[in-house]
């Protein structure tokens, strides 16, 4: 079954530099985690979580040579890297997953009907 796409509109500008009150996509997180977690985490653009996690791809990318140390904490491996990589996303994914659905609740985002663009 193909899915349409969703979209979707803050009732009231949230407030910040990256996401506004124009109707948009909703961003699919196992497709867009970025896109996901722009929109529906709290404090993106200053949440020191994602500079980590940016660090840590960084290094993967780098191919960097091991033991490496970010944030006090010490890597042996790429796959201790990529682990903790997937333990962070999975934790912001959730948190974003709860925001959402409280902005729904909480009637300060609306799902837009195509008919209603």
């Amino acid at each position: 079954m193909i899915m349409s796409e969703v979209l979707f509109k803050y009732r009231v500008h949230p407030g910040d530099f990256f996401r506004n009150a124009e109707i948009a996509k909703l961003p699919d997180p196992n497709n867009d985690l970025e896109g996901f977690l722009i929109w529906f985490l709290d404090d993106y653009q200053s949440d020191e979580r994602i500079a980590y996690i940016n660090d840590l791809w960084k290094l993967l990318e780098d191919q960097q040579v091991t033991p490496v140390q970010v944030n006090e904490k010490t890597f042996y491996s790429n796959g201790e890297i990529q682990a903790e990589i997937t333990e962070l996303e999975s934790q912001l994914k959730d948190e974003a997953y709860r925001n959402f659905y409280d902005l729904l609740r909480e009637n300060k985002i609306q799902i837009i009907d195509r008919d209603e663009e």
